[in-house]
C-alpha cells in the first residue's frame, strides 16, 4: 500500500519540481530522475548522494532520496532524508512540504507510531488545506482508535475546507453514521447531490453511500432502491458490502428483485455481478461459477478470475480448471503478486509443495499488499510444518504476523505448539502467553485450537461445541472435526466432517494431508465418507462443466 502512495508523491510533486531545475549543477539530479523512471532506485540514490556531496542543502535532492529509499523499503533512511528535505526546502514550496509531511506520516504509520502520524497529517492540513488525503487518513485512524468524536471533527473540517468534493461529503456522512447521526448523514448526502457539475460517477457513489446509511438505520428496502439506482448509473461502483448487509436482512426480497431485473435485462453486466455475489453468499457455488463464466467475456478482471478459480478449487473440486484459469491470468499480468499467492494456495492444498514454494517466492518478489504477503508467508510456513521443518515454519508464521497481525492470536498458539515439538518449553510458554494477550485485547474467548495446542482436551471439546453453535458453516464443522480427531473423539469427528461436506466443504486434497485428521486415517467410516463425497463432487464437477463456456481458452 505504501508504494502506491510513494509513486504518487514521486510523479505529482517531485517531477515538476525537478523539471523546474534546469541549472548546470542539476546533472546528477537529471540522472537520478532517469534511474527512477526505470525503477532503478539504487542508481538513483547513488546519483542523489553525489548531488548532495556538491550541494548538501538541496531540499529537492533530499526529497527525491527520501522517496527513492521508501520505494526500496529503506524506511529508516527515508525518514531521515524526508526530515532533512523539510529543513532545506523553501518555505514557499507548500505543495512539496505538504507531500513530505504525508510521506513522513506514512513512514510513522508503518512504524506503528500513531501519535506522530497524526501530528504530520495535521501539519499537511496547515500547509495545504485543500488536500483530501490527510482528512481521510485522520478520520480512518480515529475510527480505528474508536474515537468517534475525532472522526467527526476531521470530517467536518474536510467539508469546510473542500466544500466542492463529493469524497469529503461521503467522509462526513460516514462519520455521522459512526456516531449514529442517521438523519444528519442523509442530509449531508442531499447537500452533496446539490453540488454543481456532479458527474455520473459521483451520483452513483452518493446513492451507494445513502444506501449504506439506510442499512445502518435498519431501512433495508430504501437501501435496496438506492443500490439498484446506483448500478444503473455506474457499474463500477457496485457495492458488495451493501449487498451482503441487505442479504442478511431481506434475502428473499433481494433475490426476487435481482432475478426480475436480470430476467428483464439479461445482457446487463451489473445484474450478473449482483447475482454472482448473491449465489456466493448463499453457498450456491455451481450457480456462482455458471454465472461467473457468463460474465467473463464482458468483465474479464483479475478479481473475478481469482474468485471463480477459488470456488472451483474449494467447493467444486475442479483443481485442474482452477489452475488453468490462474495460469492464464499470469499470461495477462505476470507481475501479479495476488495471482501467485492464489496459485501457491492451490499447490499447497494439493500437496505440490515445491511448486507452492516457488509461487511464494514469486509473490513476495512483486510487492504484495499486507494481506497477500501475510498469506504467502503463512502458507509457506504450513508447508514447512507438514514437512516437519518446524523452525522454518515458525519463522514464516512470525513473518506473516508482522505483515498482517489481525489474526495473530491464532498463529501464536500454532507457534507455541511447534516450539513444543522442538522441546523448547520456555519459548512455548512465551508464545502461548502472547496468544492469550492477543485474545484479551480483542475481548474474545480462546478458540478450541488453542486448547488443543496447550493440551487441555476438556476445554478444547467444550470450545468446539460452542464454536459450531455460533456458526453453522462448512469451515467450522471441519474445524470441529479436526479438534475432535486430535483429542480422542473419532466418532464425533467423522460426524462433523460429514456435516462439513453436506454444507459444501470439498477440500479433499486438504483432507488428504491435514495432520489434524491423522487419527482418523484407516477407520472404515472415515475412508467411506471421503470416498462417497469425492464421487458426488466429481459428478457435480462434470455437470457444471457441461453448463459453462470452456471455449474461453480455459
Amino acid at each position: 500500500m505504501m508504494r502506491k502512495i510513494f509513486f504518487g508523491l514521486l510523479w505529482i510533486v517531485c517531477v515538476p519540481a525537478m523539471m523546474a531545475q534546469n541549472t548546470a549543477e542539476s546533472y546528477y539530479m537529471m540522472r537520478a530522475k532517469e534511474a527512477v523512471q526505470s525503477d532503478d532506485y539504487d542508481t538513483a540514490i547513488e546519483y542523489l548522494s553525489k548531488e548532495l556531496d556538491v550541494n548538501p542543502k538541496n531540499g529537492y535532492a533530499h526529497m527525491w532520496t527520501a522517496i527513492a529509499c521508501a520505494h526500496s523499503d529503506r524506511f529508516g533512511w527515508a525518514l531521515q532524508y524526508a526530515q532533512s528535505a523539510l529543513r532545506y526546502l523553501p518555505k514557499n514550496a507548500k505543495a512539496g512540504r505538504g507531500q513530505l509531511n504525508i510521506l513522513l506520516a506514512e513512514l510513522y504509520l508503518e512504524a506503528k507510531d500513531t501519535t506522530r502520524t497524526i501530528s504530520y497529517l495535521e501539519q499537511v492540513i496547515k500547509e495545504t488545506p485543500n488536500e483530501e488525503y490527510p482528512y481521510r487518513k485522520l478520520a480512518r485512524i480515529s475510527e480505528k482508535r474508536q474515537d468517534k468524536e475525532a472522526m467527526l471533527r476531521y470530517a467536518r473540517m474536510a467539508v469546510n475546507n473542500i466544500p466542492t468534493s463529493t469524497n469529503m461529503y461521503v467522509l462526513l456522512s460516514d462519520a455521522q453514521v459512526a456516531n449514529e447521526q442517521y438523519s444528519e448523514a442523509l442530509a449531508t448526502c442531499e447537500k452533496a447531490f446539490a453540488l454543481p457539475e456532479l458527474t455520473s460517477k459521483d451520483r452513483s457513489k452518493l446513492l451507494i453511500q445513502r444506501a449504506s446509511i439506510h442499512v445502518a438505520n435498519k431501512q433495508p428496502n430504501e437501501a435496496l432502491s438506492d443500490l439498484m439506482n446506483s448500478t444503473r448509473i455506474d457499474i463500477w461502483d457496485v457495492s458488495e458490502d451493501v449487498l451482503s448487509k441487505l442479504d442478511d436482512t431481506i434475502p428473499s426480497v433481494l433475490y426476487d428483485t435481482l432475478s426480475a431485473a436480470y430476467t428483464k435485462e439479461p445482457d446487463k453486466l451489473f445484474w450478473k455481478i449482483y447475482l454472482y455475489d448473491y449465489y456466493r453468499y448463499h453457498n450456491e457455488y455451481s450457480k456462482a461459477v455458471e454465472i461467473g463464466f457468463a460474465m467473463l467475456p464482458q468483465y474479464n478482471s483479475a478479481h473475478l478470475v481469482h474468485y471463480i478459480a477459488s470456488i472451483l478449487e474449494s467447493y467444486i473440486g475442479d483443481v485442474e480448471l482452477s489452475e488453468r484459469m490462474l495460469v492464464k491470468q499470469l499470461s495477462v499480468d505476470s507481475t501479479s503478486a495476488n495471482t501467485y499467492v492464489r496459485l501457491q494456495e492451490l499447490y499447497s492444498e494439493t500437496g505440490r509443495y515445491k511448486e507452492a514454494m516457488k509461487m511464494a517466492e514469486k509473490a513476495l518478489s512483486f510487492d504484495p499488499n499486507e494481506n497477500d504477503k501475510s498469506t504467502a508467508y503463512k502458507l509457506r510456513g504450513r508447508d514447512y510444518e507438514i514437512q516437519h521443518e518446524y523452525q522454518k515454519a515458525i519463522e514464516d508464521y512470525m513473518a506473516g504476523m508482522i505483515a498482517d497481525p489481525s489474526d495473530s492470536e491464532y498463529w501464536w498458539f500454532r507457534i507455541g505448539r511447534l516450539y513444543g515439538k522442538l522441546n523448547e518449553s520456555e519459548k512455548q510458554a512465551w508464545a502461548f502467553e502472547q496468544g492469550r494477550k492477543a485474545m484479551q485485547v480483542k475481548g474474545k474467548e480462546l478458540p478450541p485450537e488453542s486448547y488443543v495446542a496447550m493440551g487441555d482436551s476438556a476445554k478444547a471439546y467444550e470450545a468446539a461445541k460452542t464454536m459450531i453453535k455460533k456458526e453453522n458453516s462448512p469451515e467450522q464443522h471441519y474445524n470441529a472435526a479436526c479438534v475432535y480427531a486430535q483429542i480422542g473423539h473419532p466418532e464425533e469427528a467423522v460426524t462433523e466432517l460429514r456435516k462439513a461436506m453436506e454444507y459444501g466443504f470439498s477440500h479433499f486434497y486438504h483432507i488428504a494431508w491435514d495432520m489434524d485428521l491423522d487419527s482418523l486415517r484407516g477407520l472404515p467410516e472415515f475412508e467411506a465418507l471421503v470416498s462417497e463425497y469425492k464421487q458426488r463432487a466429481e459428478q457435480a464437477k462434470q455437470e457444471l462443466r457441461s453448463k459453462i463456456d470452456l471455449e474461453l481458452n480455459y
